[in-house]
């Protein structure tokens, strides 16, 4: 393979996987993968508990559910615009997320709010 296409290929990979969430933290001398679910953001933080919270998360941390992709992410972020979560059985409003999915992430999630933010 030409080095020009490699360097395309590597390119490719390369965004598919940040699309995904994927980032790298560079350790002592070798780079390691780390998943978006591990990785510490500051909006993280602020929150109440070290899990999913269904009414802020983004694409890529609700993928981190299992049973969760692209598409049923997509619709919890629509389902939650019109109306919040209140109790992790309101999930079951989402298309595609029926009480035996729900049953593998109810562990997994927590609800939280804008209002519960702590002032600053």
């Amino acid at each position: 393979m030409p080095t020009k296409q490699r360097v395309v290929l590597v390119v490719l990979v390369v965004l598919s996987l940040l699309q995904q969430g994927v980032r790298w933290k560079l350790s002592s001398r070798e780079p390691v993968v780390v998943q978006a679910a591990e990785a510490v953001s500051v909006e993280q933080v602020d929150r109440h508990c070290p899990l999913v919270h269904v009414n802020t998360a983004g694409m890529a941390e609700l993928q981190t559910l299992p049973g969760i992709g692209p598409v049923i992410a997509e619709r919890i972020i629509l389902e939650r615009k019109e109306q919040p979560f209140q109790e992790k059985l309101d999930l079951l409003r989402v298309p595609g997320i029926g009480e035996k999915r729900l049953a593998q992430i109810a562990d997994l999630i927590c609800l939280y709010f804008e209002e519960d933010a702590p002032a600053q």
